[in-house]
């Protein structure tokens, strides 16, 4: 490990060279991770980037925006290559002053070439990420809306400045839900005519699944506010989801406060399950996964920030 105190960009570059010689350097980076943070969220992220690295080894570069930092620009760099942060090499850099907004003219030098970049905010991001220096040139842009002060809201403003590439933690954390529901229709006897949801309303996980259920049934689901009792504040605030199918059949998946997961079909055996909540490391390492744009997300937060529609609907009310 290297720490460096008011520094520069090039002292860090250096010093990252050095240390990548000194510890024989990771082989086979599979992409440069770029992760803007504040003081107070630090150390939660440093515990999901690591999680995240060991399955996706990477040039892992952590912004942290200090708060109160003045009018004197500064840079104070720890340099670690396969050390606390996982099999990755990792610089942290607390920027002071104006160099906090122009942060761009340190992480472009330190870029690994012929990777993909992926930029990813653990604080409120810019009004439109690929046109921030930050995010324009990230391959992938990841968001996390659960995260603002209106969850729901900023979803509209993900809608309004949406570009290929770009995804949020929020839809990444009902994957499971979509995987269980999906394979809930494949003994579908009919067409579903309609669709309430049994979660929190200000939830932007359940505002996602109700845009997902417009785009693939053609239906406007009823949203039922419910408290939850969620194990993890990365699960979706879902307690329940039913579907009225056409010919009165019925499908409802139900969770209880376990974790445990209930699955209901008109004239099958009902079947259980286990959804558990995942850790922020986790949610960022399945959206590492898969470069390309996710246009399943795109379509469902689409039809949710439509006039008209649900997201809307939260911000009138």
């Amino acid at each position: 490990m290297i720490a460096l105190w008011d520094t520069t960009a090039t002292e860090v570059v250096d010093a990252l060279a050095a240390e990548r010689h000194s510890a024989g350097g990771t082989s086979g980076l599979a992409l440069n991770l770029v992760v803007i943070v504040d003081e107070q969220g630090e150390r939660d992220a440093e515990v999901a980037l690591t999680h995240a690295a060991q399955q996706h080894p990477c040039r892992l570069l952590i912004v942290v925006r200090r708060d109160g930092h003045g009018d004197t620009a500064r840079l104070d760099a720890e340099i670690v290559v396969g050390g606390r942060l996982g099999p990755c090499e990792a610089v942290v850099m607390r920027m002071y002053g104006p160099l906090a907004d122009h942060s761009e003219s340190v992480i472009m030098p330190l870029l690994a070439s012929d990777v993909p970049v992926v930029t990813c905010w653990f604080v409120p991001p810019p009004p439109c990420a690929a046109e921030d220096p930050l995010g324009a040139f990230a391959d992938r842009r990841i968001t996390y809306s659960a995260h603002a002060d209106q969850p729901v809201a900023a979803l509209r403003v993900r809608a309004e400045d949406y570009n290929p590439g770009d995804t949020d933690l929020s839809w990444t954390r009902i994957t499971y839900w979509r995987t269980l529901i999906a394979s809930a229709f494949d003994t579908a006897t009919a067409p579903a005519e309609s669709v309430t949801i049994h979660g929190s309303a200000s939830d932007p996980s359940v505002a996602l699944m109700a845009g997902w259920f417009g785009t693939r049934l053609g239906l406007t689901p009823t949203i039922r506010d419910a408290e939850v009792v969620r194990d993890s504040p990365h699960l979706p605030a879902i307690k329940a989801v039913s579907f009225q199918l056409e010919g009165g059949d019925e499908i409802a998946v139900t969770r209880d406060e376990d974790g445990r997961t209930l699955l209901r079909r008109t004239g099958f055996p009902d079947r259980i399950q286990t959804i558990k909540g995942r850790m922020l490391g986790e949610l960022l390492a399945e959206e590492l996964r898969h470069l390309d744009p996710d246009q399943s997300y795109e379509a469902a937060l689409r039809e949710c920030t439509r006039p008209g529609g649900l997201c809307q609907a939260e911000e009138t009310a």
